[in-house]
């Protein structure tokens, strides 16, 4: 079990760091030397860091440009991986058996 408060120490000694990495479920899991089994908790640890790193911010915990760096390092990687993911093809309907010998003009 993570607790939220193990998430919030976390996040602290995460984005503490001179080169912060973005806080993903990974890195905080890795940071707690814990491992998902399922994922299936994925979406609400999203959730949680995301929550987590901007109430730090808001108390003053953790600077703000911490949080814009790795905000901005996220919208990176998105935009990379949307970039890289590779698009279905388009094809056109097959042609009806009556039309396949007919030419067009």
């Amino acid at each position: 079990m993570i607790s939220d408060r193990d998430i919030e120490d976390a996040l602290v000694e995460i984005l503490g760091q001179p080169d912060a990495p973005i806080p993903t479920p990974g890195v905080v899991y890795r940071h707690l030397k814990k491992r998902m089994n399922c994922c299936g908790c994925a979406p609400l640890a999203v959730e949680t860091i995301y929550n987590k790193v901007e109430e730090l911010e808001r108390k003053g915990v953790i600077c703000p440009d911490v949080c814009a760096t790795a905000r901005s390092k996220l919208l990176e990687f998105s935009s990379a991986r949307a970039r890289l993911r590779p698009t279905a093809p388009v094809t056109a309907p097959a042609a009806d058996a009556k039309d396949s010998g007919r030419k067009v003009a």
